[in-house]
């Protein structure tokens, strides 16, 4: 009890609230009380996750990080070799994606991986040792299918290549390796629905019964909610199931429709103020493997929230992963917790 004193309080009543606005959105989006129910019982699920990583020693955490990764792998490769058929494993009464586990350990087996290794800017032997311990698991999701997680696993590598700086080689080579691999996907890995959402972005009004549907009808969402929003009573885009995945991947629609401006507004403050809290816990530490931490953890829900916006405008291809703390659903809301206790427990165990 005495660590958890010591957490950052105010990250927490930021996190609840966007919680709280997400049980609103999904109340708006479904109009039912099971959904809400369900939403609030993984709520509860996902703060004692918090509560239990933030009373944790992230030391220990770091320690244990290869066999966490050893054990995320062997869960995630028979999900990859029957690709297409589920990437959700049941546990008791709860449906869980694994995937979403990855998004903090792979950060502390990054962390336990680079921690000796402090040099700017990133040389060849990190930059392959972070991108083969990023992009196995990475691929391992991609082929169960799942792209949009596997998307928001890119933030960790971002994240270090912003940290540390890549020599400019190095960089030139991870352009010419990126088109290779987008390009080997294309033509052999992506199936005809998945190349359309990318074609449809591109050229959105040429199909927006069709592949371009979904961001069509998003931005009708958004776009009629005027100031105010128009309310339960008044919805017509998730109300009358024209915006599919209302409650999770498009919640942002559903708010701004049901909320107008001045929500999305909210909204957006609420998250800018997280974020602020999340980065600047970095300031209290002096520990370089607790800065490091914290960054690729904040990364991956900064990186999530930004790109399921600009999906939700029209301004990226559709990719199918929910709204960090609104979304419904158990297993990414468990995720987010998770990540922001590892944060708080290094700032519970900074003075250890």
């Amino acid at each position: 009890m005495r660590r958890l004193r010591e957490i950052d309080k105010g990250m927490l009543l930021w996190a609840l609230s966007l919680s709280f606005v997400g049980l609103a959105g999904i109340w708006l989006s479904r109009g039912s009380s099971r959904y809400l129910v369900g939403q609030l019982l993984r709520l509860i699920l996902a703060l004692a996750g918090f509560f239990i990583f933030s009373s944790l020693n992230y030391r220990k955490l770091l320690r244990l990080s290869p066999w966490l990764y050893a054990g995320l792998l062997l869960i995630l490769f028979p999900l990859a070799l029957r690709g297409g058929v589920s990437s959700w494993l049941k546990l008791g009464a709860f449906w869980f994606q694994p995937s979403e586990a990855g998004k903090f350990i792979v950060p502390l087996f990054l962390v336990k991986l680079l921690r000796t290794r402090l040099d700017f800017p990133m040389g060849f032997t990190r930059f392959v040792i972070s991108g083969a311990a990023v992009g196995l698991p990475m691929a391992l999701v991609a082929l169960q299918p799942d792209l949009g997680t596997a998307f928001v696993y890119l933030s960790f590598i971002f994240a270090l290549y912003l940290i540390f700086g890549i020599e400019r080689w190095l960089r030139n080579l991870l352009i010419i390796g990126g088109i290779f691999l987008f390009a080997l996907a294309w033509f052999f890995f992506l199936e005809n629905y998945q190349k359309k959402r990318i074609t449809s972005f591109l050229h959105p009004s040429e199909d927006p019964r069709g592949a371009a549907y979904q961001v069509y009808q998003s931005k009708i969402s958004i776009g009629s909610g005027g100031l105010a929003g128009k309310g339960w009573r008044e919805m017509t885009q998730a109300k009358l199931k024209f915006l599919p995945a209302a409650h999770t991947d498009f919640i942002f629609s559903v708010i701004a429709e049901g909320f107008g401006f001045l929500g999305v507004t909210a909204v957006l403050l609420l998250y800018l103020i997280l974020f602020y809290r999340i980065f600047s816990a970095v300031s209290y530490l002096a520990e370089e493997d607790a800065v490091l931490l914290v960054l690729l953890l904040g990364s991956w829900i900064a990186f999530q929230t930004v790109f399921n916006l600009l999906i939700a405008v029209g301004l990226f291809p559709v990719t199918g992963f929910p709204l960090p703390l609104l979304s419904y659903g158990g297993s990414n809301l468990l995720a987010t917790y998770i990540s922001l206790g590892i944060i708080n427990s290094t700032l519970a165990w900074r003075w250890e």
